[in-house]
């Protein structure tokens, strides 16, 4: 079984790990500090805050921008459940833009409809790892003066020309969640170019306190701690971070085993009839290739997404969905009204798409197999021959 998502671990990360269960500090402290700085070094960007997760660091990108519960938040509904649920945690409401069927990211050209003078900021989604259109969408944002905070937890290593996803003029957060191309089992980034931010997002990461245990332990001066505003227990520690070290020292290369196995994939499935792919090598444009999805044509096939999907996993192959669109979850639907109907792109995607396993750690023979059983698949539930 090849399963979507494994991490791909070995005895460099054990080896980390072990190190600091011998130096008696596994809270924030040293490994965490270094890990932090060299995330910096490796984005390009002037700072940023280590948090123990996506969904954190997004929540404290809403306060940093100031968001209210008067206020709209934009956001696309083919996304993971926090994207929106970080907005109800600030009362604010969650609005809603369909997505463009070719890159499976929010529709930079519908954004403008959905700004009201209650709209204080969005939230864009680099979905699957493939970067937004940032220029339409900063221009955007600049004309009616409201933030942008780009949801990058699938897009670590992801670029826009030269610039890495996280350098730009937004808040940009990334995830290292179990699944992650780069992960600490649970563990987020908030990245900034704006240095007073993040610095206020280092006291909110730990209850809002003016300093941080590894200040007040291990520094001779006697330090009382003050809260200063309220925070949250957001903070990693010294054991996961050892383990993101080595993940990010072969991040580059993992991201090149990435690349190679999706143009294997994409050789086979764009010659597919009723198959759709993210458009994924654009030019001026890096994508992470967390994802790999196929958006099937359900009026090319005999058998709904689910269906398939239980065929390839009776076939060792592990694949998933991501997403159920946001807006048809209950408590979107009872909360706001949202329905069947609203955001039809979406929810084409949203009942069609299925993810394949695409993972470093894989060789080149268990890449070609999924893509010829996957293949296999598909003929036989083809209305005709593919």
């Amino acid at each position: 079984m090849i399963f979507f998502g494994e991490p791909d671990m070995g005895s460099d990360e054990r080896r980390a790990i072990e190190a600091v269960l011998r130096s008696n500090w596994i809270g924030f402290g040293n490994e965490s500090i270094k890990f932090e700085r060299e995330l910096v070094d490796y984005l390009g960007v002037k700072d940023g805050a280590l948090l123990n997760s996506c969904t954190a660091a997004l929540h404290l990108a809403l306060i940093l921008n100031g968001v209210m519960p008067s206020d709209e938040i934009i956001t696309t509904p083919l996304t993971f459940a926090a994207t929106a649920n970080v907005v109800l945690y600030m009362g604010a409401k969650p609005v809603f833009v369909d997505i463009k069927a070719d890159t499976l990211n929010i529709d930079e050209d519908k954004i403008e409809k959905a700004i009201t003078p209650k709209t204080k900021g969005i939230i864009v989604v680099h979905f699957g790892g493939l970067p937004c259109n940032m220029r339409a969408i900063n221009r955007i944002a600049r004309k009616h003066n409201i933030f942008v905070v780009e949801d990058a937890a699938h897009a670590i290593g992801a670029r826009i020309g030269n610039r890495m996803v996280g350098d730009s003029s937004n808040i940009t957060c990334f995830s290292f969640y179990a699944n992650k191309n780069l992960t600490t089992a649970d563990g987020g980034f908030l990245a900034s170019n704006d240095s007073s931010k993040i610095k206020r997002a280092k006291i909110l990461r730990l209850h809002g306190l003016s300093n941080d245990a590894w200040d007040r332990f291990r520094k001779r001066d006697i330090l009382i701690n003050e809260v200063v505003e309220l925070g949250y227990k957001y903070n990693i520690n010294d054991i996961v971070s050892a383990m993101g070290r080595v993940q990010l020292r072969r991040l580059e290369k993992s991201l090149s085993i990435r690349e190679r196995y999706a143009r294997l994939y994409d050789a086979v499935f764009s010659k597919i009839e009723g198959v759709s792919l993210q458009s994924k090598f654009q030019d001026g444009y890096r994508h992470s290739l967390h994802l790999y999805t196929l958006v099937l044509d359900p009026e090319r096939f005999k058998v709904g997404r689910d269906e398939i999907v239980r065929a390839l996993r009776d076939n060792g192959i592990f694949a998933v969905v991501h997403y159920k669109p946001i807006h048809l979850h209950k408590l979107y639907r009872e909360k706001f009204g949202y329905e069947l109907g609203n955001f039809l792109c979406a929810e084409r995607v949203g009942s069609n798409i299925l993810t394949l396993p695409l993972l470093p750690q894989m060789s080149q023979r268990q890449a070609q197999n999924i893509a010829s059983v996957t293949r296999e698949i598909l003929q036989g539930y083809a209305k005709r021959s593919l």
